[in-house]
């Protein structure tokens, strides 16, 4: 994590800041699971000052994802791009003067951390696995295509990003099917994706009406591909095909 910030205070490369938010949201998903399975309640808050750079950055890669929409949707608005561009590099350069503030309050969140860490018992983490996508289930089967869908994929990554770290404790116990579960997810961030990019265009200042028209067409196929997905998702999540021995 550290590394990819260092690159990005360097360089100003997006691709390192992406990178860096990534590890965040990783270790967040931890420390949810650390938190959600032991009596351990104070993890999340330590971690706070680390989520603040995270939505800090935010801000830089919204402005960059604008961009890249507004290139991608042949967008002609000088004065958008102008005022996104204007956002990066004003955002960028203040990053990189609490470069050392932001490495500071990392550290100290690492320390706190590991010092409040326990031990969790396999059961624990098993049982908290197959809850979770019980309540996935539920979800999808009641949620629609609203921010609640948006919220489902956060409970699946959060499952996903943990798989490695979980799955000593469901082995045997909850076959659990990562393949299926990150398509999903995809699918799923996909269609959220397409919504902020309708939102975007919608804005009066730009209100591009055929662009609009064409992420809804786009968005109508995303949305069935997720229908079709999530259709009988106990039994596809929690089914994993052998591998062909040769």
């Amino acid at each position: 994590m550290n590394a990819y910030l260092k690159a990005f205070l360097e360089t100003g490369n997006q691709e390192d800041l992406h990178k860096f938010r990534v590890q965040i949201k990783k270790l967040r998903a931890m420390l949810y699971l650390f938190e959600s399975t032991s009596k351990e309640t104070g993890l999340m808050k330590l971690f706070k000052p680390v989520r603040k750079i995270f939505k800090y950055a935010g801000q830089i890669r919204d402005a960059h994802t604008n961009l890249q929409l507004s290139e991608r949707y042949e967008l002609k608005n000088e004065l958008f791009e102008t005022g996104q561009q204007k956002i990066i590099e004003e955002g960028t350069n203040t990053f990189r003067t609490r470069g050392d503030e932001f490495f500071k309050d990392i550290k100290t969140a690492h320390k706190q951390v590991k010092k409040q860490l326990q031990k969790v018992d396999d059961k624990q983490i098993a049982e908290y696995y197959k809850t979770q996508l019980e309540q996935i289930a539920t979800n999808l089967t009641v949620s629609g295509f609203t921010e609640d869908m948006h919220t489902n994929r956060k409970l699946i990554k959060i499952l996903v990003y943990n798989h490695k770290l979980a799955e000593k404790a469901l082995n045997g116990s909850l076959p659990f099917n990562t393949a299926y579960l990150d398509k999903l997810q995809d699918a799923i961030g996909k269609w959220h994706d397409n919504i902020v990019a309708e939102e975007l265009f919608s804005l009066p200042e730009l209100n591009d009406k055929p662009i609009v028209s064409k992420i809804k067409r786009i968005n109508s196929g995303v949305k069935r591909s997720i229908t079709s997905l999530a259709d009988d998702f106990m039994k596809k999540a929690t089914t994993v095909e052998n591998a062909i021995s040769h």
